[in-house]
């Protein structure tokens, strides 16, 4: 607990408070942008709301401070006074601080005018931040008119925090937002000289008709073998800003330094409360993605890693309250497409790094399998743009299981009549991996290694690099 001088000493040290015009140059976040050799902004924090307050989610080392640094900049940029910005740094706080934050910053701020709020990484506090800032919006005058964002690493309470500040968020709009690693648009113009056209797209997955695919073929047709091919390095480098920097400049040691940084975030921040050590939650991670595009089975896990299935059903809701991993749900058998949720849900993780973060991991990628778990990101990517705030409900991208125990990829409510299936396949082998998708209600499109075929309407291949390159993920 902090008391309020020490808060105030705290806040003087705002660099751009004494230095608005030169303080991004000594800005450690921003510096490190700067010297990547790519210029990649997320953009996820434009159009804030005067009143509104936000909530930025996403798993650690992504870039959210990043983030917070360029909106600030670009704030005073367009002519806000550099005192109205206040942002704190709240992963050594307590929730009896936010109070004495804002009373802090009272006789350092303008005293009349709404300010701008940046307190990041307020999940890192866990004895009720939703209360104190659900108190604070109710009883501090100035700072239930202020602009806020919020950011955190998980979604741990997130029921509570919604409720808490249902009714409190001004006249924010999509005012829950998540910031993933970069998606495959992104690293695709991040390390390449000559990328693809902006357009066709980002595209709707309902939108993905037969006409509106050959339209994007005819377009994309000199650039299809660069998709195929960056969506496979895509495969392996991923899309946190650290690893494609790497990648770019050949950094070796800092593709390996990124992976033991998250290696270090899960044992100690995910698992915090376990008593497992550093091995042992490497072991369950490297597990977990020898799984991957298969149901989950708690109990053979358990007996592999020798735990209990309680045990690790705990660590994947922990995986994925960090935005690590994501669930994909087999859909009801019954009504409308909805989640089972006591069937085997299948755990893919949002990134394909973290299958290699240990020396349990295994020494090849299965590019087939990882090509599957990166279109289901861009498929929830697709929903997330339209509605972020729904990301957490994992509701929106589900697999099918015939009764003949077949399975097919990708379903969900906003497909349309569309559904998907990942087969990393070339040209003559596609229609027979096709079987179980023909035979179904729905209309196909299968998302390949390179095969393209859009002869028949109903049925159509498309190289995944170009898929996930149309619906923007």
């Amino acid at each position: 607990m902090a008391n309020v001088d020490a808060l105030r000493h705290m806040l003087a040290r705002t660099s751009w408070w004494a230095e608005p015009r030169t303080w991004i140059l000594r800005d450690p976040d921003l510096i490190r942008a700067r010297k990547a050799p790519f210029e990649y902004s997320a953009g996820v924090l434009g159009n804030l709301a005067p009143g509104g307050l936000y909530l930025l989610r996403g798993p650690r080392r992504v870039g959210k401070s990043v983030e917070l640094k360029k909106t600030i900049e670009q704030l005073i940029a367009s002519g806000e006074d550099p005192r109205r910005i206040v942002h704190v740094a709240a992963d050594r706080l307590v929730a009896g601080d936010l109070q004495r934050v804002v009373d802090a910053a009272a006789p350092l701020t303008p005293r009349t005018g709404p300010r701008f709020w940046f307190i990041d990484e307020i999940t890192a506090i866990t004895d009720g931040w939703p209360a104190a800032i659900k108190w604070l919006r109710d009883n501090d005058p100035r700072f239930g008119l202020d602009t806020v964002v919020l950011t955190g690493s998980s979604v741990a309470g997130l029921d509570e925090a919604v409720k808490a500040l249902a009714g409190r968020r001004g006249g924010a709009e999509k005012s829950d937002r998540v910031l993933l690693p970069m998606p495959f648009r992104a690293f695709v113009r991040a390390q390449s000289d000559h990328p693809p056209p902006r357009g066709p797209g980002p595209l709707s997955v309902a939108d993905l008709t037969p006409a509106a695919l050959e339209e994007a073929v005819a377009t994309l047709a000199p650039w299809l073998n660069q998709l195929i091919q960056e969506w496979e390095i895509y495969l392996t480098v991923g899309g946190f800003p650290q690893a494609v920097s790497a990648h770019v400049t050949g950094d070796m040691r800092a593709r390996r330094a990124l992976r033991q940084t998250l290696l270090d975030v899960i044992h100690g921040e995910a698992f915090v409360q376990s008593r497992w050590s550093r091995a042992q939650s490497g072991a369950f991670v490297a597990r977990l993605a020898r799984g991957l595009a298969s149901p989950t089975n708690h109990h053979d896990i358990a007996t592999d890693l020798d735990t209990s299935a309680q045990t690790v059903r705990r660590r994947i809701d922990a995986l994925r309250d960090a935005f690590t991993v994501w669930p994909c749900h087999p859909c009801h058998p019954k009504g409308p497409l909805r989640p089972a949720l006591r069937a085997q849900q299948k755990t893919y993780f949002t990134d394909p790094v973290y299958s290699f973060l240990s020396r349990h991991a295994e020494p090849t990628a299965n590019l087939g399998l990882f090509s599957e778990q990166q279109l289901g990101v861009a498929l929830l990517r697709s929903f997330a743009r339209v509605d972020p705030g729904a990301y957490p409900n994992f509701d929106s991208v589900l697999y099918h299981r015939t009764p003949a125990r077949k399975e097919i990829d990708f379903v969900g409510p906003g497909f349309g009549d569309l559904a998907v299936e990942s087969k990393y396949v070339d040209q003559r082998r596609w229609r027979r991996d096709a079987r179980t998708l023909a035979a179904s209600r729905w209309r196909g499109v299968m998302a390949t290694r390179s095969a393209l075929d859009l002869n028949d309407p109903e049925l159509v291949a498309v190289p995944t690099g170009l898929l996930a390159w149309l619906i923007g993920g």
